[in-house]
């Protein structure tokens, strides 16, 4: 059932807080959990696997190890991966690629293709021509002209991609591809599939903000908080479950536009671009969080809501069976949730879509759960204290486009921390096959 809840004004993110107190060294949460954190595409990823096996292998290698391949593969801050090379490269001819780069390219089309393009890997150029990609922000509106004539190589038409053998193609020189808005979520799972391998049943991982699970904690779901913090002291969270493995429910993705944007002549101007116009998008949705079965299908749809809007987005939601909660600006300046699937329960009164009764049934009645609101807002503010207190955001839950700096003013890489180092020490380790 879904149950009211407008927010003030004073609401200024919304983000997911994966449940777990971020370190930079391995710990034992407890006597059965082991954890571990470190820094990857720019943010922060957390892993946790209940009831570890007795590994063969050092994990946190491994862990590192695939995340270094997706860097490699899919990162457009290094000249060297294989989107790099592809971006830098003016053949119209196949462009060979790895088979994994060509998946996950071949699924972000297949989403540009469900939503007439709102979700489109080639619209980096645009982003950039509004000062909210890699290049200098200046703050200014473009030139028309000029956006005219990016929009010329700009569109997800104009890309090809192959499995067998995997390549990719573009139809114009100039087009630049561009995975961050679906490379995390990619990572999560690709995380989950190796500790998978090594016999880890029991896993949670997140990559900033973006969450994939897998199996259970003693039979009890992952729980994933929602936060929505009042600036000033009031603090709502949403405890979400993601289901036990086997279910449908088992990562969750958000893309939100409330902190990246400028301001030129009194006009606000958002940092998350439609592909289809090359212009701001102008509707009054701030976030969504979309739960699914792969964190890379959340991470792409979470982005692709995020610029349809909240009327076009959740008839795309419900259309594509997604699980979804949006958040609408009212002009009152208060918040409504609006919601599909089993993240309905969570949605406003006047504006729910009303589930079938597969979802009816995950809903619970409100008096139960609204004890059980309380019960998980208490344990997951303990737990996400130190990012709070600390004042760590966790970056990159904004669709993947880059807008974290360094301390010297540099853009951090969304797909690198360090483009730069380009983690040469565990390159190293890669190629001499070693576990130290």
């Amino acid at each position: 059932m879904a149950h009211s809840c407008a927010l003030r004004s004073r609401v200024a993110t919304l983000c997911v807080i994966a449940c777990v107190w971020i370190s930079s060294a391995s710990v034992t949460a407890d006597d059965r959990t082991v954890e571990f954190s470190g820094e990857t595409m720019g943010t922060v990823y957390v892993v946790k696997i209940h009831d570890p096996p007795e590994f063969d292998v050092d994990v946190r290698f491994e862990v590192d190890a695939a995340l270094r391949r997706v860097n490699d593969q899919m990162s457009t801050y290094l000249k060297t991966s294989e989107i790099g090379r592809f971006n830098d490269s003016d053949s119209t001819q196949w462009f060979e690629v790895s088979r994994e780069t060509a998946e996950v390219v071949e699924f972000a089309q297949e989403v540009a293709s469900k939503t007439d393009g709102a979700f489109d890997i080639t619209v980096a150029p645009l982003v950039n021509a509004w000062s909210f990609g890699v290049a200098e922000r200046t703050k200014q509106v473009p030139d028309p002209k000029r956006l005219e004539e990016i929009k010329a190589y700009v569109g997800y038409e104009k890309l090809s991609v192959r499995v067998d053998p995997p390549a990719l193609r573009k139809s114009h020189p100039e087009l630049q591809v561009d995975l961050s808005g679906i490379a995390k979520g990619y990572g999560a799972d690709r995380v989950v599939d190796v500790l998978s391998e090594h016999g880890a049943a029991n896993v949670f991982v997140e990559i900033g903000g973006e969450v994939r699970t897998s199996g259970s904690k003693s039979g009890q779901w992952w729980k994933v908080g929602i936060q929505l913090p009042d600036a000033a002291r009031n603090t709502v969270m949403i405890a979400h479950s993601l289901s036990t493995g086997g279910g449908d429910d088992q990562a969750m993705a958000t893309s939100g536009d409330y902190r990246n944007f400028f301001e030129a002549d009194g006009t606000r101007y958002s940092h998350t671009i439609d592909p289809r116009t090359g212009l701001p998008v102008t509707h009054d949705l701030a976030s969504v969080s979309v739960v699914s079965d792969s964190c890379m299908k959340a991470d792409a749809w979470a982005t692709a809501i995020n610029v349809l809007g909240p009327n076009a987005g959740l008839e795309a939601a419900r259309r594509e069976g997604l699980h979804a909660l949006l958040i609408q600006r009212k002009n009152d300046g208060e918040f409504e949730l609006l919601g599909t699937g089993t993240l309905v329960q969570y949605a406003t009164q006047e504006r729910a879509v009303q589930p079938d009764r597969a979802d009816a049934a995950a809903g619970a009645p409100f008096a139960v759960m609204a004890i059980t609101f309380v019960a998980f807002a208490v344990v997951l503010f303990a737990m996400a204290v130190g990012v709070m207190f600390g004042r760590r955001s966790i970056s990159g839950s904004c669709g993947g486009l880059a807008n974290s700096r360094n301390e010297d003013g540099s853009v951090s890489c969304s797909l690198c921390s360090n483009p730069a180092d380009a983690c040469k020490e565990l390159r190293h380790r890669m190629e001499a096959g070693t576990r130290t």
